[in-house]
């Protein structure tokens, strides 16, 4: 849908389409703004909120890219710290799903690093909302990774976004919200995870340790709902704030996800493998680095039982057979 006047000033709250207003939030739910309503994990949780009928305000930039679902929909800027306010005032629970994530280190620090703190300091100047800020297991850094559960692995992030995003994190655990990082995110939309497979596979054109290596994974639906579902239940966790991990409970395989996705992602599967260490010293003249082969030759798994017992959620079948 197209604005004629173009985009409503930061602030000004714009309201759903007649055909899809509700009432104001009842006594039963918390007032819950999503930040980055119209992005990638910012929509699912929009739909996981739709899905259990809470209504909702969903805020982004350009308010008019927001589906319908949206109680209210208000223009806001992350990068414009008088924008915030009415975000605040409206809201009991913050879902803060709204980032930067290309290369450039001016952006990643003025959108995630200096975005969130503005947020936040919106926040303190009024009745504190609870935050819930969507993050990434990029923050861990290189692997192996076997297991680990929250905080038992000090983050070691080794590119500008992964640091921008941990910056962003040290900020929500200050103020007392939620971390969730995210595992490697699939599903419609996703233009990462699925297609950085791909590419590294076929350009390496072997498997690395026989497609061994083992996952976190969680589809963009599901993760949508388990955030949907902390948002729900409200609660702060208290002074330090927390981090839970979002993934499927049962890591999948390389070669197994590769399998699964090779046809309707466009590319043929490695018929060779090699060791690590072989696929490093190869990389550069594929055109990869060390990261990409970390990403598919290292076991990146993590504890995610906590925020499944947590939201009380049924964990669905995996998305991908072993």
């Amino acid at each position: 849908m197209t604005n004629p006047i173009g985009f409503p000033p930061p602030g000004r709250i714009v309201p759903a389409a007649p055909e899809c207003r509700r009432d104001e939030p009842s006594a039963q739910h918390p007032r819950i703004a999503v930040i980055g309503a119209t992005g990638f994990v910012g929509g699912a949780v929009l739909a996981g909120l739709t899905e259990a009928g809470v209504p909702c305000m969903a805020v982004a930039r350009r308010p008019d890219d927001v589906p319908a679902a949206a109680t209210r929909r208000i223009a806001a800027d992350l990068t414009e710290p008088p924008s915030l306010g009415t975000v605040i005032a409206a809201a009991d629970v913050i879902v803060h799903a709204a980032s930067y994530t290309g290369s450039d280190p001016q952006t990643c620090d003025e959108v995630n690093r200096a975005g969130t703190e503005n947020l936040l300091a919106a926040a303190n100047r009024q009745h504190r909302p609870h935050v819930i800020y969507v993050s990434t297991i990029g923050v861990y850094g290189p692997g192996p990774h076997r297991g680990v559960a929250e905080d038992a692995v000090v983050p070691n992030p080794v590119s500008v976004l992964s640091a921008s995003r941990l910056a962003a994190e040290l900020a929500v655990r200050d103020y007392g919200g939620t971390v969730v990082r995210a595992a490697f995110v699939h599903g419609p939309g996703d233009r990462w995870f699925v297609p950085g497979i791909a590419q590294i596979l076929t350009r390496l054109g072997a498997w690395v340790e026989d497609g061994r290596p083992l996952l976190s994974v969680i589809s963009v639906g599901d993760l949508g709902r388990l955030i949907a579902a902390l948002a729900v239940r409200g609660t702060r966790p208290g002074a330090g704030g927390a981090v839970l991990h979002a993934a499927h409970p049962e890591p999948v395989s390389v070669r197994a996800l590769a399998s699964a996705v090779a046809r309707d992602a466009g590319f043929d599967l490695p018929s060779t493998s090699l060791g690590y260490d072989e696929a490093v010293a190869l990389a550069a003249e594929r055109g990869l680095t060390e990261r990409h082969i970390d990403l598919a030759g290292h076991d990146h798994y993590y504890d995610a039982t906590r925020i499944w017992r947590e939201t009380g959620l049924r964990v669905p079948p995996p998305a991908f057979a072993p």
